[in-house]
């Protein structure tokens, strides 16, 4: 991937781990905008009751990202024509340690002008998922019971977990929230606590309780049951560029 090559002043941005400007030979002559997803409200009104009552879960919404005024050479069309279609991760000059979960959005046809028979100019746009996530996140390691985490995200995060079980019941405890996982073996377990599912061999593992969280600063993690090791990712979630 050519991240360590985007100049923040250029605008640029990586798709299906190439770099737009550097690898499919784009120029890109507007600024990419850097969007606050929208949090989404249900609204009521009640009969004999002035205004209106709002609810929130929290969540947010997608949101288009579009850029504009791309330019390529002739010989380039087909290859950016494959490149710029299904779902990948999207990362832009203005926040490049971060990406966003997105799909390139082909449901009306993108006109390609040519200019002069040599290049090629478009539009795009990229369907988002709200929140950002960092590129290249290590591993916490642990091997004690209890272990503080800090988190550096906007939003509440849904971490991934591998222990190293030496079997029986294992429980993951954050917060108000646990989790047992029955009867594992002596092996690997990869807990996906965003999707809800404890695997082990291969097999969803039965669990107990609730899915754990992190909530944005200070965690208390607790593991018990017996294993050997716990790698722990925060899965970290950001709004904006400045986080």
């Amino acid at each position: 991937m050519s991240r360590q090559f985007m100049n923040p002043d250029e605008p640029n941005f990586i798709w299906k781990n190439r770099n737009a400007v550097i690898d499919m030979n784009c120029i890109i002559e507007a600024e990419l905008p850097d969007i606050m997803p929208n949090k989404r409200y249900e609204t009521y009104t009640i009969q004999g009751r002035s205004g209106e009552l709002t609810e929130t879960f929290d969540d947010y919404e997608p949101f288009d990202l579009e850029i504009e005024g791309i330019t390529i050479p002739h010989s380039k069309l087909r290859e950016v024509k494959r490149w710029l279609t299904g779902k990948s991760q999207l990362i832009t000059h203005n926040d490049p340690d971060k990406y966003l979960e997105a799909i390139c959005s082909m449901d009306k046809e993108v006109p390609f002008e040519n200019e002069w028979g040599f290049f090629y100019t478009f539009d795009v746009t990229f369907r988002c998922q709200p929140l950002k996530r960092k590129i290249g996140e290590a591993p916490k390691i642990f091997h004690s019971s209890v272990m503080d985490i800090f988190d550096h995200g906007d939003e509440i995060a849904h971490p991934y977990l591998e222990i190293e079980s030496n079997g029986g019941d294992i429980t993951i405890a954050v917060g108000d929230k646990s989790l047992t996982i029955l009867n594992t073996l002596a092996a690997t377990i990869v807990v996906d606590t965003q999707l809800g599912k404890a695997i082990q061999e291969g097999l969803n593992l039965f669990t107990r309780g609730d899915w754990p969280v992190l909530q944005p600063e200070w965690n208390q993690v607790k593991i018990s049951g017996k294993f050997k090791e716990v790698r722990f990712w925060n899965r970290s979630v950001y709004l904006d560029r400045k986080s």
